[in-house]
């Protein structure tokens, strides 16, 4: 049975994409559910949560074959995330906004281009609960996004915090409590992208198809302070047009990630730290490090 505590201790919702506009690199990233976030948290509770985001690509692949070309691409976030929970006819409910800050540092061939800093694109969520059973640890949950194109983009750069254009996504995540100290957690969602009418140096028109994406997970809690969780991520789909003419850049991406969360008096660190483990269009994440800081209150 799950304790009031230990709900609140997990209550976030899910983190949206970190999107990054850079030259061929597939333009959206997924939108993971922080291990053990998938959990209702009780109405009328406040959270606020500082991510620190590291990601490092290196080569640029097509069809699964490495180019060679010496691409590196150091991208740099901060994300800051106000959340507040409720009740909808009885069931647990919540919404989210997400602002940005952000710096993409191109090296390696790409070196030659500008450095890009500023703010980035804006996240809002709403998320539903429409199965919550807490005696027996099972959660079954239903999330829109929203993404608003607030980032800083100039198509005249070849790299770019924003996207200059609308996303919107729909996540259905189930959790559950597998043995006294191990939980399980699957999730499924679909993203869709509007148009960017001024892509980079072209100024072209472009279109991407919607991409899926799964994550399943499993969390071990050492104690009631500390848990450990590993994340497998498959990814689908995202195929791009510019000007109505394909590009052939389908997404088909594997990807893992490590977490080890900690509960202290002055609230909840969370260190997660991943990579892909294959990619067949775009540059390869060499490295994925994320630290969160999270503050609750009533």
């Amino acid at each position: 049975m799950e304790t009031k505590n230990s709900i609140i201790d997990r209550f976030v919702f899910y983190t949206p994409p970190s999107f990054v506009f850079v030259l061929f690199l597939s333009p959206a990233h997924a939108i993971d559910v922080i291990p053990g976030y998938a959990v209702a948290p009780p109405p009328d509770m406040n959270s606020f949560m500082a991510s620190l985001v590291n990601i490092e690509t290196g080569d640029r692949y097509i069809q699964g074959l490495k180019q060679g070309l010496d691409t590196k691409l150091n991208i740099s976030n901060l994300l800051l995330r106000y959340t507040r929970s409720f009740s909808i006819n009885g069931k647990p409910a919540g919404f989210y906004i997400q602002p940005s800050l952000g710096a993409v540092e191109p090296g390696g061939s790409l070196s030659g281009n500008d450095n890009s800093t500023g703010i980035g694109d804006t996240g809002f969520a709403f998320a539903y609960w429409p199965y919550a059973n807490r005696e027996t640890g099972d959660y079954f949950s239903l999330t829109g996004y929203l993404i608003a194109p607030t980032g800083k983009y100039d198509s005249n750069k070849l790299v770019n915090l924003g996207q200059n254009r609308y996303g919107a996504a729909f996540k259905i995540t189930y959790h559950t409590k597998l043995t006294d100290s191990v939980e399980g957690m699957l999730s499924t969602d679909v993203q869709w992208f509007g148009n960017n009418d001024d892509y980079r140096l072209t100024h072209q028109c472009l279109e991407q198809k919607p991409l899926y994406s799964t994550q399943a997970t499993l969390m071990y809690n050492i104690n009631k302070q500390f848990m450990l969780a590993g994340s497998y991520f498959i990814h689908t789909g995202g195929e791009t047009q510019l000007d109505g003419v394909d590009r052939d850049d389908r997404i088909k991406r594997d990807r893992y990630q490590l977490a080890v969360m900690g509960k202290f008096s002055f609230g909840k660190l969370i260190l997660q730290f991943g990579s892909d483990l294959d990619t067949e269009n775009g540059f390869i994440e060499s490295q994925h490090a994320i630290l969160r800081y999270q503050r609750l209150w009533q």
